[in-house]
């Protein structure tokens, strides 16, 4: 799949002569085939007139080149009465309004994407839409909703808003303030949980290690022992015997 902007200006080569016979200038579509009709040579090339090169003569279509098997694949648009009338039509994608089939506006046509296989439209990128107040931006539109592509606009399938492939770009205000109230909301809900574990470990800790600073401070008593005290007496009752007796004879 290629955008068809990065189709546009890439060199066509013929490979029979080797030579470069121009550059893509416009794209021709088929509206009720949705597909690419013929691809407009750029008249500054290799040719003095506009040629055309319908799309099934294409041999290939790369990332950097398109090839075809000759320079006479290339033909005036005179030659080809189905591609003139596609011409006459004007049929243009980009900058074409998306209407669905009940009437709601989707957006403008920024880009189209083609197979570079058969030629065939395979998606849309729509720009500038509203959609029930949550698209607004960018999206893509499968080219099996497409119903009927006209000159004025696109019209599309009923419901196939749906089916939109948003853009991340494409989410409105709403939507990011919906996700900011409830990434705020998970916070809060983290921060209590926070606190909770918190005061419940708290807890514990003081379970395991009981403050005693409260509690009264229990006077200390001294237990003296009954045998020191009777000895202590009898050595006082001693003292004053032999002082009543007074000294021996012959000693001071």
């Amino acid at each position: 799949m290629l955008p068809s902007k990065k189709i546009l200006s890439l060199p066509i080569i013929s490979l029979k002569e080797g030579q470069q016979i121009g550059f893509v200038r416009n794209i021709v579509i088929d509206p009720k085939a949705k597909a690419v009709a013929a691809l407009m040579v750029d008249p500054k090339g290799f040719f003095k007139e506009q040629r055309i090169i319908p799309y099934n003569r294409v041999v290939s279509i790369g990332e950097n080149v398109i090839t075809v098997s000759t320079e006479n694949q290339a033909e005036k648009a005179t030659n080809l009465p189905d591609i003139l009338e596609l011409l006459k039509e004007k049929t243009a994608i980009i900058g074409t309004k998306v209407i669905t089939a009940s009437g709601k506006t989707l957006g403008i046509i920024e880009e189209f994407y083609i197979d570079t296989e058969n030629g065939m439209i395979s998606s849309l990128d729509i720009s500038g839409g509203k959609i029930e107040g949550l698209f607004k931006g960018k999206a893509s539109l499968k080219a099996d909703d497409i119903l009927t592509i006209g000159s004025d606009v696109v019209v599309v399938v009923k419901g196939c808003e749906e089916r939109l492939e948003l853009f991340t770009k494409g989410i409105n205000d709403n939507v990011k303030s919906m996700i900011q109230v409830a990434s705020q909301k998970a916070s809060r809900k983290s921060q209590d949980l926070n606190r909770f574990w918190k005061k419940n470990k708290d807890a514990e800790t003081n379970e395991d290690f009981p403050d005693d600073t409260d509690k009264p401070i229990q006077p200390v008593t001294a237990e003296i022992s009954t045998s020191v005290t009777d000895n202590f007496c009898e050595g006082q009752n001693e003292e004053a015997t032999n002082a009543d007796k007074g000294p021996k004879d012959g000693l001071i």
